[in-house]
């Protein structure tokens, strides 16, 4: 790949400032300049990406990016909802509840991608969503089921998740 004289340049200064690069007779002699490396890591910060598919740099760090954002939910959800430990004595019981965990968490990702042009997060976190919809009360009256009125909060969101309020 041809660079310009421009890019060259550029290049060469970036080179020379970590590296000394002499001419020999067998090519060249590359040393580097280990204050020079160490004073620029102390003020900044770096990342690697080792990938074994032949990708752009872009492509392969877009597909990272995407998997961060699994694994940070994974991580939070199993904070949150204490599977940090599973205290369970069989196994049959562990599955299930990392089942539950699992449809939790769908459950969790499919909330939080409510149509962004609503705006329900700018006004009510997640938890306050939760907390909001726990407070819908129904009483049983002999055969007749009675519910508590909404409030305007709750109403609102169940028209932001285009769903019909609950009727009494």
């Amino acid at each position: 790949m041809q660079f310009q004289t421009e890019e060259r340049t550029q290049y060469k200064k970036v080179i020379e400032r970590y590296l000394r690069v002499e001419k020999t007779e067998k090519g060249c002699d590359i040393t580097v300049r280990v204050e020079a490396v160490a004073n620029a890591l102390q003020t900044s910060g770096w990342f690697v990406l080792i990938n074994n598919q032949s990708e752009t740099p872009q492509q392969a760090f877009d597909k990272y990016r995407l998997k961060d954002v699994v694994e940070k939910g994974f991580w939070k959800y199993k904070n949150n909802i204490g599977l940090d430990r599973l205290r369970v004595h069989t196994d049959n019981r562990a599955m299930n509840k990392c089942f539950i965990a699992f449809v939790a968490l769908i459950l969790l990702s499919s909330i939080r991608n409510t149509p962004k042009d609503s705006r329900c997060f700018d006004r009510v976190t997640v938890d306050k969503l939760f907390l909001t919809l726990a407070n819908l009360k129904s009483v049983t009256i002999g055969k007749n089921r009675v519910l508590r009125p909404l409030t305007r909060q709750q109403k609102e969101l169940f028209e932001v998740f285009g769903m019909p309020p609950p009727v009494g």
